[in-house]
């Protein structure tokens, strides 16, 4: 929180998970593209996208989803990318996963009608910094828990 207060605008608009999110609107008053505290069906919607970042995703369908809900940075975490605690299709990315109609990562059995992703996770695979992703992403900070993004202008 204390970098995002000192190295980010204060008109800076952030993508995340909602709880981090929650978070980082209260410690240093930025705008969020998603927040736990209100709920209705749009709001449901958007954060299905924004999820996206979790999810078997090409990098510009990831930054033209966060673009969309005016995302200057996005935020990801390690727990939530490579969660660990839960079953095979109760994590995020399973569920993710499911409703892309992808198969889920691991050993088991799949709906019939899932197939694998011509991509990977979006979230692993950005960390490698590495064409295509840097033509859309920056890291600008890292510690052992996130990774924060800025988005890059596209030219139109």
């Amino acid at each position: 929180m204390n970098w995002i207060r000192s190295s980010t605008p204060k008109n800076a608009v952030f993508a995340g998970s909602m709880q981090l999110l929650a978070g980082v609107k209260l410690c240093t008053g930025r705008t969020v593209t998603n927040h736990p505290h209100y709920e209705d069906k749009a709001l449901r919607e958007r954060t299905k996208q924004v999820y996206q970042i979790y999810a078997k995703q090409p990098p510009e369908n990831v930054h033209s989803i966060l673009r969309t809900f005016g995302a200057d940075y996005v935020i990801l975490e390690d727990s939530i990318c490579y969660e660990r605690r839960h079953n095979r299709g109760c994590r995020l990315r399973d569920l993710l996963d499911v409703t892309n109609g992808h198969v889920m990562d691991g050993p088991g059995l799949d709906d019939p009608d899932l197939v694998p992703s011509a991509h990977p996770r979006f979230c692993d695979a950005i960390r490698k910094d590495e064409p295509p992703y840097t033509s859309f992403f920056s890291r600008v900070f890292k510690n052992k828990t996130f990774h924060v993004y800025k988005l890059k202008k596209q030219e139109k």
